[in-house]
Formats: structure tokens, sequence, C-alpha cells
């Protein structure tokens, strides 16, 4: 008899343990799977292997696209995967969202425009465009040389709900915030934004959106056609494009993703395309730096550094001017929702760089290192409190499923309570498998938290009371119910909003 009472028990056992191991592997194959940068290589290797040295210990690339110039020697080289299944390696025609790159090339517009008289700007918006009534004085007054060197006191985007909504959609759901605006949607923005002051630095892609566009209909032509006609065609920037909802995706494009693995919308042509809706390549752009150490690109004097730009030195038209470590560095960085990108040059070396990613994270740092410049840290780096919450949310969601299969709740708002747990530990998992950071935290944790919740979920089938003939919710107990199921959301948001 207790042979047979030992045989069952341990029949049990590693059914137990199989079960186990089944849950575990489950969850594995759903981990977060952070982006790394393959081996695969083209172009000049020596340039790959400097790249991947700039780049140091950082992780969360998947694809880079390098162009080095040297005088007037173009070099370049790619790195790691597109993303893109059509066209997996990358190299210099493979074609990147270069986000707010698009800055320096509205700059440029606007210098170029002024340089064959057609756009004054040191005229007042509200003179330039007298049929849209701005409610802030202050702003009516702002030029279009202030919009564009982010010296006219607008905030990055409009202040109000729909855009923290659609800012919340991009970090949770990877879409693109600026879908669907239009030229109109910018001007109203701006008829209702208000600015604190002309003539102090303050970064706005509103603005900057705003002088693409007041230049533009003040031309009586699209932004996109007079950015073609005055920049990218007399740079033989043929790569260059704006994307829109109702054209194809450039079948040698690469695939945006997060650092952290997801993968993201594409930002496509809006009203914001000014500030950076530019899609390139590095040979593209490598075209434009070699034009402007030549001298000859259009719009050059957007490059002049003219303004205080705060942190980063000083700024022209949307190109940035850094003195650091006895060199001048003209630059502009970028980022969308999946992309990352840089582009700098010395004149007094006849250096230049560019950088484009298909992650988040950063290129700044390979850009600087490869203009020769010295970092004395890695960057990005990653905040404690960032990692300590990945952590204890991704181990603690299973927590009130626990509390609940180990509480002696009333048979009758138990399966409530129970339910709302499960619901709570399968969401926050789903978000932190977005937003979580794993880059810095091992992806197992996450996955030992969902084999928890498994658990947990075993143990509270198991421990559940079985259902009586009347068993209902009454207001005694809905109450309750109620209550615990407002709290659990309280939690879920405190969270998210700990994690945005």
């Amino acid at each position: 008899m207790l042979k047979h009472i030992w045989r069952y028990q341990r029949r049990g056992a590693l059914l137990l343990c199989i079960a186990v191991l089944l849950v575990l592997a489950s969850w594995i194959s759903f981990m977060p799977r952070p982006a790394t940068l393959s081996s695969a290589t083209t172009g000049d290797r020596t340039l790959a292997a400097q790249v991947r040295t700039a780049a140091g210990t950082a992780s969360g690339y998947r694809g880079l696209a390098v162009a080095v110039i040297n005088r007037d020697r173009i070099r370049f080289a790619g790195l790691g995967e597109s993303g893109n299944p059509e066209q997996p390696g990358v190299d210099e025609t493979t074609v990147f969202e270069a986000g707010s790159l698009g800055k320096p090339l509205t700059g440029m517009l606007l210098a170029e425009l002024a340089s064959r008289k057609k756009l004054p700007l040191d005229v007042s918006v509200q003179k330039l465009l007298p049929d849209i009534r701005f409610r802030d004085p202050a702003l009516g007054s702002a030029t279009i040389r202030d919009l564009a060197s982010h010296r006219a006191g607008l905030d990055l985007m409009p202040a109000n709900l729909h855009t923290f909504m659609r800012g919340v959609e991009l970090r949770i759901l990877g879409k693109d915030p600026y879908r669907g605006m239009t030229q109109e949607d910018v001007f109203t923005a701006g008829q209702n934004a208000a600015s604190s002051g002309t003539g102090r630095f303050r970064y706005s892609n509103l603005g900057m959106a705003l002088a693409g566009q007041a230049a533009a209909r003040f031309e009586g032509k699209p932004y996109e056609k007079l950015l073609r006609q005055y920049v990218l065609s007399p740079l033989k920037m043929r790569s260059s494009r704006m994307v829109h909802s109702d054209t194809a995706v450039p079948r040698n494009s690469a695939t945006g993703y997060k650092a952290t693995g997801a993968v993201m919308q594409h930002w496509l042509a809006s009203g914001y395309t000014p500030a950076g809706d530019i899609w390139s390549t590095s040979e593209d752009l490598a075209r434009l730096l070699l034009a402007e150490l030549r001298g000859t690109a259009p719009g050059t004097e957007a490059a002049v550094p003219r303004f205080d730009a705060a942190g980063a030195g000083k700024i022209g038209l949307g190109w940035y001017t850094t003195r650091t470590q006895g060199r001048e560095i003209t630059w502009h960085d970028g980022s969308t929702g999946g992309f990352t990108s840089y582009m700098g040059f010395d004149r007094s070396t006849r250096r230049g760089v560019v950088v484009l990613s298909n992650t988040d994270q950063p290129v700044d740092a390979i850009g600087k290192r490869l203009l020769g410049l010295t970092l004395e840290a890695e960057y990005p780096a990653h905040e404690l409190s960032q990692i300590v919450l990945t952590v204890l949310c991704s181990l603690g969601a299973a927590g009130p499923v626990f509390y609940v299969a180990w509480r002696r709740f009333s048979r009758e708002i138990y399966h409530v309570y129970f339910g709302f747990s499960i619901a709570f530990g399968a969401i926050l998992l789903i978000l932190l498998r977005r937003i979580g950071d794993w880059l810095s935290v091992p992806p197992t944790v996450w996955a030992l938290g969902g084999a928890l919740l498994s658990v947990g979920f075993f143990v509270g089938v198991r421990r559940c009371p079985p259902p009586g003939r009347d068993q209902r919710l009454d207001i005694r107990t809905a109450i309750p119910a109620a209550r615990y199921g407002v709290a659990l959301l309280s939690l879920l948001l405190l969270v998210i909003s700990a994690e945005l």
C-alpha cells in the first residue's frame, strides 16, 4: 500500500515538474528579445570594425549604415540586419527614417529661398501669413528665423490631451504619433499656442514645422516640392523622400524596432514633415555633408552658428555647432519610434560622418567617436530606478493572484477577485514586454514572471471554492469587488506612468 502511494506521489511530482518546465518554456518563447548587431557586414570592412569599436559594449542595435567623409573621399559600411526580409542586408542604399535630420534640411531650404530673395527670414510670421490670427502676440511677432532656430518660445509639441495620448500610443503600441496630421493642423496648433517669449533657445518640433509650412504657404507650393526643388535635386539626393500613407514603403527600406525588440510603426509624411519625416540613405546624406564641407551646398548659410543653443552650443537654421575638445562640430541628430540618426562634420579637418540605425537606441556616441572625439562614459546610461522597476513589476505581476488564492475570501467574490488578478498580471506583462528595460534586465526575468503567473493561476483554480446554487453578486459583494478592481487598475496606471 505504501509503495503504491509513494509511486503515485512520485508520478505527481514528476508531472508537476514537467508542467512547470513546459510553462516556463512557453513563456521563454515569448519573452522580449533585445536587438543585437549581427556579424553581417557590407562595404569597407576597416570602417565596419571601427564602427563596432565605436559602439562599445552598448547593446540595442540591429542594423547600422555608416558613411565617413575624409576630405573628398567617402567610405561606406553596413552592419547587421535591416529587418526587411526582401533585403536583409544593410548598405549605403538602405533607406532609413532619418527623423530630425530633416530640420537642417528645412533650414537649408529656408536659407536658399532667402538667398534667392523669395522668402524674408526676419519678417514676423503674422505679416508673412496675414490670413492666420495668432492668439499670442508674442508668437505672431516671431520671425521665420526665430522659428527655425528654436527661439520662438514654443513647447516641443502642442500641450493638449490629444498630443499626450498619441505619445502614450507611441510608447505602448508603437504607433506613429503624427499620423493623419495636416498642414492645417500645424497652423491651428500655431494659432492656439502660447509663447514663453522670443530670443531664448527652446527646442520645438511645432516651431520648425510652422517655419517650413509658413514658407510653403508663402511660396504657394507644397513643402515637399520646395525641398525637392531647392535642396534634394541639386544635391542629387535621389533616394531621399517623404513616404505618404497612400504610397508603398520603399522596397529597400529598413524596418524600425525598439532597442528592446518590439516592431514599431513607420512614421509617414504629415504636416510636421519640416520637423523631420524624411527618409534617406547614408549615401544621400554623405553627399549633403560633402557639399557642406566644400561650401557648395544649397542654403549653406543655414549652418553658420548665430544664436545660443544652451548645452548644444550655438545654432543657425536647424544646424547645431558645438565647440568641444578644441574643435567645432556642426551636427544634428534624429529619432523616430524605431530609428535613430546622427550626422556631423568638422570644417577644419574636412571630416564628416553619417550614422543611421533601425532601433531607437541613440547613435550620437558612435558618430562622435568616428569624428575622433573622446567620450568619457558609455552612452546611453541606464537608470537604476528603471531597472529596479522592470524587475519588481515582472516578478510582482503574479502577486495579486497569490494574494487572492491564499486569502479566505467568500465564494461569492473569489471568482471576481481572481479574474481581476489574472487580468492585471497578464496586461502588466504584455506592457512590460514592450516598455521594460530589457537592455539592462535579462529577459528571462520576464519569463520567470510569466511562469509565476501561470503557477498562481493553477494554485488559484485548485483553491477556488465550488460555486453554490445561488451564487451571485449583490450590493454587499459588488462594492468590495469594484473597489479591488479599481485598486488594481490604479496600480497598473501607476506602473505605466512610471515606465513611461
